[in-house]
């Protein structure tokens, strides 16, 4: 893994072959992949992360079926003095790896350290993280995919000209919700839509 870029940190994870693999899926990390920390909390520990369920499953799907894996998330609790860019670290190769053990590789991580009031323009709802991994990947963004729990983590996805996937939050009060391409409960139902829609024509 290589050190922070730019204002974003990035863990490079695989060996990406970046003329035969163009289309991604993005993943937000807390509240798609593991259970979030209650409101003004944050995961600070292995201990704390809590696998959702059908994540395993959702990914290793998604992988099979030809789409690079890349994790982008804000971690705000960096810059409140909350956790340690190598706990951080920590939490993200012991994710990687039981990821990895399920058969769903994941081809990189981008995180934000920044909080609300830095005005960096990589913290979601910007479209920093995505840009730069595509760049990075090759990613062809148009064929992509932002699957996120928050009006932000959708508005990153469109802001990079991706499609996207709201999952419900648990707690999801019947509010209007952000304006994704589908909108879904399950990450198993998320990774079917994914894989059984059209391709975006340029």
């Amino acid at each position: 893994m290589t050190a922070a870029r730019q204002s974003v940190g990035f863990y490079e994870l695989a060996n990406v072959d970046k003329l035969s693999v163009r289309k991604a899926v993005f993943l937000d990390r807390d509240g798609v992949i593991n259970r979030k920390a209650p409101e003004g909390q944050y995961i600070t520990s292995w201990e704390q992360m809590e696998f959702l369920p059908g994540v395993d499953e959702a990914m290793r799907a998604l992988k099979q079926a030809g789409f690079l894996l890349i994790i982008v998330t804000n971690q705000s609790a960096v810059s409140r003095n909350e956790l340690a860019l190598d706990t951080l670290d920590s939490i993200h190769r012991r994710m990687v790896q039981h990821l990895s053990q399920a058969g769903a590789v994941v081809d990189g991580i981008y995180y934000c350290p920044h909080d609300r009031s830095g005005k960096c323009g990589c913290r979601k709802p910007q479209p920093k993280m995505l840009q730069q991994a595509a760049c990075e990947h090759g990613i062809d963004l148009l064929q992509s995919w932002m699957v996120g729990d928050t009006a932000t983590d959708i508005e990153a996805g469109i802001a990079a000209g991706c499609r996207t996937v709201w999952l419900r939050p648990a707690d999801f009060d019947g509010g209007a919700p952000p304006p994704a391409d589908f909108s879904t409960d399950s990450i198993r139902d998320a990774a079917h839509w994914i894989m059984n829609a059209d391709p975006v024509l340029d």
